[in-house]
This record gives C-alpha cells, structure tokens and sequence, in this order.
C-alpha cells in the first residue's frame, strides 16, 4: 500500500465560528481516524495576503504564525478525508506528496526521510538524540534536524498539546534527512526496527546542494 505525506498549512489566529482553524482540523483528523498527525509552528512566514510574519511578540499567539500540521495517510483515508479538510481551510495550503516505494525507484538518486515520533519513546529522549543522528551519519548522511511539534498524536490516539502538558514527554518529533539511494534501503529498513512507535515516510527529492 502506498502512503502519501499530507501537509496543510493556516495561519495560528485564523479560525470559523469562533474556533481555530488549525484546532479544527487536527481534531478532525483525529475523529476521522487518521493514523496519527503533527503540529509544529513556524519561526516566520508568508500568509494568503502576502504579509509577512515574524516571532517578535513575547505572546507568542499574537504573531499569527504559520501552524504547519502533517500527517502520513494511505490513498483511501486522503479521498474520504479531503472533503471535509477543504471546508475547514477556508485560507490556507493543502498538499499531497506520494511516498516512496520500491517499484518507484525509476533512477532517482537522493530521498527525504522524514520519522514521526514523540520525546516518550527511550530512542528519543533529548539525551538520545546522538545515538540517532549517529546512526544517520553511519548512512552518510549529513545536516539532519530533529524539530520538536507543539501538538499531536499517534497510535494511543492521545492528543497531546504544549498547553496542556508544559513539561511532557509526549510531544511529538520530527527528524529529517536526505539520503542517497545506495544507503536508502538499509537506513529505511533500520528505522523501521529502531522505531517501534511512530511512522516513517520516504519522499523522491531533487538535491541541488548538499555540503
């Protein structure tokens, strides 16, 4: 079965019938049974109008960033879910990208490689994060990032949120990397042993730079 990567992009302030955009659509996602989904908020941004957007205000909220959420769906979850998600983005950006699978290889030589995770999982506590990044540099891979989300969930089907758990563990993570293919097969098939909660995608990219 293949998956695909969904990304839908609001701004954090927007919102329809007094409730927030982005509020409605991560519970929407959870009510319609998607897998699992991540929140995370932008440092700065463009909008619909072509304001730009900064993090200045000490009150974070007042910057009306942009509030990035993603989630990893097979085909028949995206065609039920697309409807509803479209009446609920009145401004915004949704976009569907196809996963990587072996008999899409077709030539290409680099991959992003991105994990859905949360900081309760041993593998990645903030303490754990060498061995992964180690793990990664074994594959020859370089300038991975681990970005942390500020809303979520996954397989306990538990939204967790920075405003109501401060100081939890169960925020998700995102790591990100680039990987050529003659180490692609081999990191994916490790990931999958070394992740026993969470989910892994793989997306064909363009590499342009990388040094």
């Amino acid at each position: 079965m293949t998956d695909y990567l969904m990304r839908i992009v609001v701004n954090e302030q927007q919102q329809e019938k007094k409730e927030q955009t982005y509020k409605a659509i991560l519970s929407y996602l959870w009510e319609q049974g998607a897998p699992g989904a991540t929140m995370r908020r932008g440092d700065a941004g463009i909008d619909n109008e072509g304001n730009l957007r900064f993090d200045f205000l000490e009150d974070i909220y007042y910057n009306n960033l942009p509030i990035i959420i993603e989630s990893i769906l097979d085909g028949a979850v995206i065609q039920r879910l697309e409807g509803g998600l479209k009446s609920l983005v009145k401004h915004g950006q949704i976009s569907i990208s196809k996963g990587f699978g072996e008999a899409d290889f077709n030539g290409q030589e680099y991959f992003i490689v991105k994990v859905y995770t949360s900081e309760k999982k041993k593998l990645l506590k903030k303490e754990e994060y060498e061995k992964i990044l180690s793990f990664l540099r074994s594959k020859n891979v370089i300038w991975a990032t681990v970005t942390k989300g500020i809303a979520g969930y996954g397989r306990d089907h538990v939204i967790y949120s920075q405003h109501l758990f401060p100081l939890s563990e169960h925020m998700p993570l995102v790591v990100e990397c680039i990987v050529d293919k003659d180490n692609h097969s081999s990191l994916i098939e490790e990931l999958r042993q070394l992740i026993t909660e969470g989910a892994v995608i793989s997306l064909p990219v363009d590499l342009i730079l990388n040094r």
